[in-house]
């Protein structure tokens, strides 16, 4: 059976090899359990070396340019592979235009909904974005509304963006429990010195992740605290608030970590994990960092709300608050203990064999229903 996977962005290419961004190890895996082809078609990204190899077997079309010339070849693609395909499983943007051909050759559809595309858009510094994130929202809404199949991260965008087909509410984290991990935290808490090390993972050239916000907050706590940051892009703005602010000594920026054991193994180097994001799905690095017992504090936005302790949430930029229940967690082992505990257990509801049956089950319906069909 082939499927045709259309998305944004994640996928690149260099010197003849395809590669995905560690952001679709989810949906990689998972489609190659139940397609036998698989034609990829995306923008084409810029080469990162965290990303993984895809498959030879597998067709890839990456469609570079302006935007002008990037919408005649992907609808020039689309026409092309859509109309032999299966189904086709629409990610983003690009995935609704993929959607309207779909439709037109009547071939079934999955949508992806990894989080609030408006406010994504209104967040990312870009007065064109900003100006475009109304009709983007409806063009979206329209996708998830009309698709044979949609696959939520969380609950709360089901009731943002409702859908007349058939949907599976399951994150994309990909995480193994392991008590070896809890043990590890409780002996590093007991253990730890008066350095707290904070740690946040995110893209830096705009503030969907909050980091300014985090900037903020460690000016307000004294020099025993430090901030690193994993993930790519321009952080020169950071780097220039941090400045202003006096800490910039206190913050490392770690660009992209070479890996998931990587990231795996920084997460049990600090203390507390933060994400003051100021728009979420269901954030995969913040249910790693509960897989490895760490306390969190977080904003109320998206999924968050939905695995972060209310006492360990802030409203969206409130660096203050931020600040003080951070040092709640710096200044009482008990809590920091607490909080390691609670959110160990939380983070077993998505060990990788639990969504992994959730998803395998959900693929193996919607092959069963093609199949008929």
């Amino acid at each position: 059976m082939r499927v045709v996977f259309v998305t944004d962005n994640g996928f690149c290419q260099k010197e003849g090899v395809y590669y995905y961004s560690g952001a679709n190890i989810q949906h990689y895996n998972t489609i190659r359990q139940h397609f036998d082809e698989i034609i990829y078609v995306a923008r084409n990204s810029r080469f990162d070396p965290s990303y993984n190899v895809i498959d030879e077997a597998y067709e890839v079309y990456l469609i570079n340019g302006n935007i002008t010339t990037r919408l005649v070849r992907l609808h020039s693609i689309l026409n092309r592979v859509i109309k032999d395909c299966d189904v086709v499983m629409c990610f983003g943007l690009n995935g609704h235009f993929a959607q309207r051909i779909a439709m037109k050759y009547n071939k079934p559809t999955i949508v992806y909904v990894g989080g609030c595309v408006y406010d994504t858009l209104m967040n990312t510094g870009s007065r064109v974005k900003r100006l475009f994130a109304p009709v983007v929202r409806q063009m979206i809404s329209n996708s998830i509304r009309h698709a044979t199949f949609v696959h939520y991260v969380d609950d709360y965008l089901v009731q943002r963006y409702p859908t007349d087909g058939e949907k599976l509410i399951c994150p994309s984290a990909r995480i193994s429990i392991s008590a070896a991990s809890l043990t590890y935290r409780e002996r590093k808490i007991k253990n730890k010195s008066d350095t707290n090390v904070i740690g946040l993972i995110g893209y830096t050239h705009n503030k969907i992740k909050g980091i300014d916000t985090a900037i903020r907050a460690l000016s307000l706590l004294d020099p025993r605290y430090k901030l690193q940051v994993v993930g790519r892009g321009d952080h020169g703005w950071l780097d220039k608030l941090a400045t202003s602010l006096g800490v910039v000594d206190r913050v490392e920026f770690l660009g992209v970590l070479p890996g998931r054991d990587a990231i795996f193994e920084w997460l049990d180097t600090i203390d507390i994990y933060i994400q003051p994001s100021v728009t979420e799905g269901m954030p995969r690095a913040t249910i790693e960092a509960m897989s490895r017992a760490l306390p969190v504090v977080s904003s109320s936005v998206g999924g968050l709300c939905n695995v972060i302790d209310m006492a360990f949430r802030i409203e969206v930029g409130d660096h203050v608050n931020l600040a003080n229940k951070i040092r709640i967690l710096g200044e009482d082992k008990e809590v920091m203990l607490a909080q390691a505990h609670r959110n160990f257990e939380i983070a077993r509801k998505f060990d990788v064999e639990l969504l992994d049956k959730k998803r395998n089950d959900f693929y193996a319906d919607i092959i069963e229903k093609i199949g008929a069909g």
